[in-house]
């Protein structure tokens, strides 16, 4: 699939970007919980090699 292949979107719709998108094109830096210390398994996060939850992260679903 491909960014062509999406629906349009309204002229009037408030433009939409996604975090995962920042994050896989290197603008933004992925987030790392505090409580993780090891800087090898830091660097993995923000290379985007280790995918943490949301939950992980301080997010949730509720």
């Amino acid at each position: 699939m491909s960014l062509l292949d999406l629906p349009p979107m309204p002229a009037d719709a408030d433009p939409v970007i996604l975090p995962g998108l920042l994050h896989g094109l290197g603008i933004t830096r992925r987030p790392v919980p505090a409580w993780i210390t090891d800087p090898n398994c830091i660097a993995s996060i923000e290379a985007g090699l280790i995918e943490l939850p949301d939950e992980l992260n301080g997010g949730s679903n509720a």
